[in-house]
């Protein structure tokens, strides 16, 4: 580590920001987070500084600004399929077909928006969660 911060001032920095993460998170995310329903995930909201981790070409969005990158991600922490459902059933459906491009879902022009949410949480959790049953057989 570089700079005048020692790595006990970064660990305290650290602590009190997910401190003020934790206070602003409703009764039910806390509950879930609590349950292990939930993660906390670390994904970056402004480029580097320096440049060199910084994406050769900036970060697909969706139509209406969301960030591919960041919603694969949080779908990767969820360990249910209603959890993706839930989080993703208020996408307007253009978001959704960005999300499965991204993906690499094919054929999801004609499907209606529940079958397109369906098909999201069976590609991201549902084939996670059959894997891990699979391995634990």
């Amino acid at each position: 580590m570089s700079g005048p911060e020692s790595t006990g001032d970064v660990a305290v920095g650290v602590l009190a920001r997910v401190g003020e993460l934790l206070a602003g998170l409703s009764a039910a995310d806390a509950a879930a987070l609590a349950q292990g329903r939930a993660r906390l995930i670390v994904a970056p909201v402004t480029p580097p500084r320096d440049g060199a981790d910084r994406p050769a070409a900036p970060t697909p969005s969706a139509p209406s600004g969301v960030d591919l990158a960041a919603a694969s991600a949080t779908l990767d922490a969820f360990a249910h399929r209603r959890d993706g459902t839930e989080y993703l059933t208020p996408w307007a459906v253009r978001d959704l077909r960005a999300l499965a491009a991204r993906l690499g879902l094919r054929g999801v022009t004609g499907l209606r928006k529940a079958e397109l949410v369906e098909r999201l949480v069976d590609r991201t959790i549902g084939f996670r969660v059959a894997s891990a049953a699979v391995r634990a057989r």
